[in-house]
């Protein structure tokens, strides 16, 4: 599953945070304000529902850069494609 397969028609009716299938989830100290899978429903078998998704960005393409500039990198779920986790990179691409 990924973000683009989510939407209105997945929301819980019963559900007060859906937003297209999506929950607020705060403010991330390295990705910003962030939404997760919303609780009401099992999405993701392969992070429990454990990732994170920015929830202010231009493109994502523009968020990994950003990060990339802060010296950091995004840890990918592979099968929602959410973020798992953040991680320091070195100046020379390798991992700290």
């Amino acid at each position: 599953m990924s973000l683009i397969d989510l939407g209105a028609h997945l929301a819980a009716d019963n559900c007060p945070w859906c937003i297209g299938g999506m929950s607020p989830a705060g403010n991330h100290p390295d990705l910003g304000l962030v939404l997760s899978l919303c609780p009401t429903q099992r999405w993701c078998d392969e992070c429990q529902g454990a990732s994170l998704f920015p929830a202010e960005y231009e493109t994502l393409d523009d968020r990994i850069n950003e990060m990339l500039d802060d010296g950091l990198a995004a840890i990918w779920c592979s099968a929602c494609m959410g973020v798992t986790a953040v991680i320091p990179v070195t100046n020379d691409g390798g991992i700290r």
